[in-house]
């Protein structure tokens, strides 16, 4: 049997893929993990923001239609859910009837 002589330079290449491979996932989790991140406290003009949604928030009211939930409300409008709630204290995100008034500012 012959004599085993391990490669040091193997080795050590090893240890700096595994270490820059953990390096990119935590890029790709802090880069896709949802949150704004912009600094802009909920309100945005970026692109996300739908063209009903850009409507209302020169109105400063959303009117609730048939099927909107917070969520989708806050998609539409760029405003986050906790922002939207400081907003209309008395909003009950579970029961959003149809032609209720939603302040945005």
């Amino acid at each position: 049997m012959p004599d085993y002589k391990p490669n040091h330079l193997l080795r050590g290449f090893a240890v700096l893929a595994l270490f820059a491979a953990l390096v990119l996932v935590v890029v790709a989790v802090v880069s896709s993990s949802g949150g704004s991140g912009n600094g802009d406290n909920g309100k945005g003009g970026s692109a996300k923001v739908s063209k009903v949604g850009r409507q209302a928030l020169r109105k400063g009211v959303w009117i609730v239609h048939s099927g909107d939930t917070l969520g989708a409300i806050s998609v539409k409008t760029g405003i986050d859910e906790s922002t939207l709630m400081q907003l209309n204290p008395n909003l009950d995100p579970q029961a959003l009837p149809e032609g209720q008034r939603i302040a945005l500012r």
